[in-house]
């Protein structure tokens, strides 16, 4: 578990990100960036935003969304949530991101380790 928890501190370290948690499908965190209480309180939306993108997935007729983004009005702040699995666990990777950079290849790799790592 520490080198899931190394690597979501890593990911915040990166350019364009901010606070980052690993939660469960529940939002219950598993592992946080440094900011605890930024962390927490994005744990706390991810499973609103989850039962959000389930909603639009039904109603498109599409099966269940891997990835959703809210970004703020003024388009300079982001919480992007990444859902997948990692052994038998539903998995969220949620976080503060700056929209102007791209997040799909380091989250991506984030992703990848943590699937390693509960996949021993």
């Amino acid at each position: 578990m520490r080198a899931v928890q190394q690597n979501v501190e890593a990911l915040s370290q990166e350019e364009g990100f901010g606070t980052v948690v690993l939660t469960n499908a529940s939002g219950l965190p598993l592992a946080t960036s440094e900011n605890r209480a930024e962390a927490e309180a994005l744990a706390a939306v991810v499973a609103d935003m989850l039962r959000s993108a389930e909603g639009i997935g039904d109603r498109l007729g599409w099966d269940v969304m891997s990835e959703i983004m809210l970004l703020s009005q003024d388009a300079q702040r982001g919480v992007l949530c990444r859902r997948f699995t990692a052994g038998a666990r539903d998995m969220v990777l949620a976080l503060f991101i700056a929209p102007q950079h791209a997040y799909w290849r380091a989250t991506t790799r984030a992703i990848q380790q943590i699937q390693q790592v509960w996949s021993l």
